[in-house]
């Protein structure tokens, strides 16, 4: 007799969880996923999106033209990604780079790390700018309260880096 009540009460239970279920999938997708992606899709350098919603935190994947400032570029699509998606996300940018510019661009970490600890930044930039320039390259070096932004350029290919202060941010200072 037992039985007969359980088995019907579990039935309900995972029909019940995947309406549920279904229902935050749909709600995702038409209320979050894609309004997102059409207000993205305005930004006139964005050339595609793809959104991958976790069960941690959302992750944006943008590919991005060519681009005058990346700071500004960047501001823009965070504040759509943080005004849809509220909590944390992830950002990750899509760019043009070669070898080459990803080469040039390893090798000046040991510069912008410097620079970052040292609290130097406008020799930091000027040396992103001279070592990009030996490598035929052109470097643009903004800043923000948060990040660095280093944009690399040869011919019609491009690199783009967002360096945060991480060590200003944790607390630890180079002493």
């Amino acid at each position: 007799m037992s039985r007969i009540r359980i088995l019907p009460t579990v039935t309900a239970l995972i029909l019940t969880f995947a309406v549920l279920f279904g229902g935050l999938q749909i709600y995702r997708t038409y209320e979050v996923v894609q309004p997102l992606e059409s207000q993205l899709a305005k930004i006139p350098a964005v050339q595609s999106v793809q959104i991958a919603t976790g069960a941690q935190s959302p992750t944006v994947v943008i590919a991005l033209a060519k681009v005058p400032d990346l700071q500004t570029t960047y501001t823009q699509i965070e504040a759509e990604v943080s005004n849809s998606l509220g909590g944390p996300m992830n950002i990750n940018l899509k760019d043009r780079r070669t070898p080459a510019l990803a080469s040039a661009y390893e090798a000046m970490q040991p510069i912008l790390r410097q620079g970052i600890a040292h609290g130097d930044y406008v020799t930091m930039i000027s040396q992103l700018e001279h070592a990009a320039a030996r490598e035929q390259m052109t470097c643009v070096v903004t800043m923000n309260s948060q990040d660095i932004f280093v944009q690399l350029a040869q011919k019609s290919n491009y690199l783009y880096g967002i360096v945060p202060y991480t060590i200003m941010a944790s607390g630890v200072n180079g002493q």
